[in-house]
């Protein structure tokens, strides 16, 4: 994608960060005058098994986010399909990844760690209330705003209450990260 282009409704500004199936852009919603986070799948270069799998997790997480409306949870705009490309455009979070945040900082002083673990929990209670299993839990997936405001993302394993989604057996999940039980 390049400057002027359009996802869906969304013109693109810029890339912002891409991985092994996806490219994450920063785009504007022409509707609400916001800048957005326009993540794109490119699963056409992976094995049909592989691009299957990818499409599922993708739209799980457009799907579980979409259903969670709370201020320390990411919010899904819209998702949506344009030619080969499947893409969800999600509010747009200036700010820093817990990971890189402890990687510089190191240990958090304690009111600060409580103030962003009370965020956190109450992030997953909303979501678990209704009926959504994150199942990734760590701090790539944590997002520290302006104010030690906390974003909860990246639900794209999440196990959503009354969805075939979840395959017995299957393990899914960072494995530092997961729970013992698992």
């Amino acid at each position: 994608m390049t400057l002027g282009k359009r996802i869906g409704r969304f013109p693109v500004i810029r890339e912002i960060g891409h991985g092994a199936v996806g490219t994450v852009y920063e785009g504007f919603d022409p509707l609400s005058g916001d800048k957005v986070a326009i993540k794109v799948l490119r699963a056409e270069h992976l094995p049909d098994e592989a691009a299957d799998s990818a499409g599922a997790r993708f739209e799980r997480e457009a799907e579980a986010t979409k259903r969670l409306r709370h201020p320390n949870i990411v919010a899904v705009h819209q998702y949506g399909e344009q030619g080969r490309i499947r893409f969800i455009a999600m509010e747009f979070l200036d700010g820093r990844e817990l990971k890189s945040l402890l990687r510089e900082r190191g240990r958090l002083p304690l009111d600060d760690a409580v103030a962003l673990l009370l965020q956190l929990l109450d992030a997953l209670g909303h979501s678990h209330r209704h009926g959504v299993v994150h199942r990734d839990i760590k701090p790539a997936n944590v997002m520290v705003l302006d104010g030690q405001r906390v974003k909860v993302m990246d639900f794209g394993i999440a196990r959503i209450e009354s969805a075939a989604h979840t395959q017995m057996g299957t393990l899914l999940g960072s494995p530092a990260y997961m729970s013992p039980e698992q």
